[in-house]
């Protein structure tokens, strides 16, 4: 086959990167390549439409051995149910139905993971759970010690018992900005306690060190590496004080990363990742292999058309699987709207298994290793991540840096253009942005009352003063727009656009499409109507449509008729060269692409109420 291909190939000329870039530049027709063609990630990292070997990176790969072919990843089911029992039911039937091992979300009030305040309670919602069989991971906050303690003692002390405590305490205090009591302080208390049940599990895991809030915050993959680096060091040094070698202090530590529907860039984060924990365990002379947990992003989910969110979580435990996770979380796809019911719990479940056992990603050791783009995209995110490590460390460490705001400050500046490239729709979204539908039928949601297994929070205040930092709230990019479709929803009647059109259909088709496609982002319904046999209408807001040469011939005298008509506010798809003359006839504004379409939207809702 080898030299059929090679004596096929001898028939053509050699094409080089210079042929390639010729004709682009056809294409292009005196457009940047730079601008047109290239696109950077919020590390400011560019990314080329073509890699060869005479623009790629160095290749750091492979990163990833050989795997289970079956099972190359640990499927990882979350458990937050606020009722006990009904915990333990799902968690049995997770187990049953294709899950290796279980996240329990602790919170004693039921609202956001299982009503626990107490060993027993945690009992409950693991009952019938071998927990030398199936890994338990936890997600406790400050209750982390507490819920370790728990869990230890349910494990009778087996030593085969896969635990994962799962301790975070600098994520818990990144988020909520503030701390029951000094972070050193809780640092000191889950690190002694992770130690005194370092002997009777010898399998067991200590801390996530994780940049899960960062990115959950709006940053970039650069800053979520740097903060994963830089608790994995506080939390192993807080070890190594508390009496564990310093070898033991980082084997006992997870590493954990987020994915989202971005999957190359999940790939080469996960990889860049492992290459950075090697880096820092050599520089502090021991050898500890990286175990990685990765979750599915919630920042990328939506509240609109949900039934998207299932093609973005499956784009993530795709970047998860190749990107060699050791243990995966994929969320249920309704996760924005409520609790899920058993059908979304499945489905998060279904699509892992599809994953691993029909798409078969465990059948390669590191697929990405040798490929030019993903190798040179790996390199470069790892330097990133490591730049924004020893930005943290030169800062005094992790708690320095959040409590000076310098982790804060860097992640708002990411967030801030993220948030105007979603307004823009220069990072679309399906079915909020993109194709929006306005009929969308809800999903099923548990909606089980939550207060009535709420329990008194077991205490968690220390001695001294409380910590304080600007908080890295968490932040989805569809909230814009769902806040806009919200508002439409609740005017009544519901809010229609007319889309006021010169010339035939073939001179307006495309502006008209484009426009009903921007108005339904905002929930706006569109009419389509000539703009000649508009002599009286009940639309607030219109837009007229056509051509450029149609807005210079006769869009001052249509725009004129549209105000006379009783309209509003007035728009123009496009960004015609008569716009001085169009605002003066009565325009209020243009609506083309990479216009701000949140102000734009939110203008026109005005204009309804």
């Amino acid at each position: 086959m080898t030299q059929t291909a090679d004596r096929l190939a001898h028939e053509f000329p050699p094409a080089t990167r210079q042929d390639w870039l010729a004709l682009v530049d056809g294409v292009l027709k005196g457009q940047s390549f730079e601008r047109r063609l290239v696109r950077t990630t919020g590390d400011g990292i560019p990314v080329q439409p073509l890699y060869t070997a005479d623009n790629a990176g160095p290749a750091v790969g492979p990163l990833i051995g050989p795997r289970d072919i079956d099972r190359p990843w640990d499927l990882r089911a979350t458990i937050a149910h606020p009722s006990p029992l009904e915990a333990a039911r799902q968690a049995l039937q997770d187990l049953e139905n294709g899950a290796a091992s279980l996240l329990v979300r602790i919170d004693p009030t039921g609202a956001r993971g299982v009503a626990v305040a107490d060993r027993d309670d945690l009992a409950r919602a693991l009952t019938g759970v071998l927990l030398d069989l199936a890994p338990v991971a936890l997600d406790a906050g400050f209750l982390g010690p507490q819920a370790a303690d728990w869990l230890g003692e349910l494990g009778k002390r087996s030593p085969q018992a896969p635990l994962a405590f799962h301790m975070d305490p600098l994520s818990a205090f990144a988020e909520a900005g503030t701390s029951p009591g000094p972070v050193e302080s809780h640092m000191i208390l889950a690190a002694e306690t992770g130690v005194r049940w370092t002997a009777p599990y010898a399998r067991a895991s200590l801390f996530l060190a994780t940049g899960r809030v960062v990115h959950e915050a709006g940053g970039s993959e650069g800053q979520e590496l740097g903060f994963t680096l830089a608790a994995a060091l506080a939390y192993a040094r807080a070890l190594t004080r508390a009496g564990l070698p310093q070898s033991e202090a980082f084997q006992r530590i997870v590493l954990g990363a987020s994915v989202d529907a971005t999957y190359f860039n999940g790939i080469a984060k996960l990889r860049a990742l492992r290459l950075l924990w090697g880096k820092l365990t050599q520089a502090c002379g021991v050898e500890a292999t990286a175990r990685i947990e990765a979750r599915s992003s919630a920042r990328m989910l939506s509240r609109l058309d949900p039934w998207v969110n299932l093609l973005r979580l499956t784009a993530a435990g795709f970047a998860a699987g190749v990107g060699g996770a050791d243990a995966v979380v994929l969320a249920p796809f309704t996760e924005p709207l409520g609790r899920p019911t058993d059908f979304a719990r499945r489905q998060a479940r279904n699509t892992q298994l599809v994953l691993m056992e029909e798409a078969s990603l465990g059948r390669v050791a590191d697929p990405a290793a040798g490929a030019w783009y993903l190798e040179t995209l790996t390199d470069q995110m790892a330097r990133a991540g490591w730049a924004a490590f020893q930005a943290i460390e030169a800062a005094g460490g992790i708690i320095s840096a959040l409590q000076q705001g310098q982790v804060q400050e860097a992640v708002a500046q990411v967030r801030q253009q993220r948030q105007q490239d979603t307004a823009t729709r220069k990072s679309g979204l399906i079915g909020v942005t993109e194709f929006p539908i306005l009929t969308d039928a809800p999903v099923e949601l548990d909606t089980t009352d939550a207060t009535a297994f709420a329990r008194p929070s077991p205490k968690v205040q220390l001695p001294g003063p409380a910590g304080r930092a600007e908080p890295l709230a968490p932040w989805r990019a569809a909230e814009p727009f769902e806040a806009l479709r919200a508002r439409a929803a609740a005017l009544a009647p519901a809010p229609v656009a007319l889309l006021a059109t010169l010339g035939t259909a073939r001179d307006h088709a495309a502006r008209v499409g484009f426009t009903q496609n921007a108005l339904a982002a905002g929930g706006l319904a569109a009419e389509v109507l000539a703009a000649s046999d508009v002599s009286r209408t009940d639309a607030r807001v219109a837009v007229l449509c056509g051509t450029d040469e149609a807005y210079v011939a006769e869009g001052e005298a249509a725009a004129r008729a549209l105000k006379a008509a009783g309209v509003r506010r007035l728009l123009v798809a496009g960004r015609p060269s008569n716009q001085d003359a169009l605002r003066a006839s009565g325009v209020d504004g243009f609506i083309h692409a990479g216009a701000d379409l949140v102000q734009i939207l939110a203008e026109c809702l005005e204009a309804f109420a």
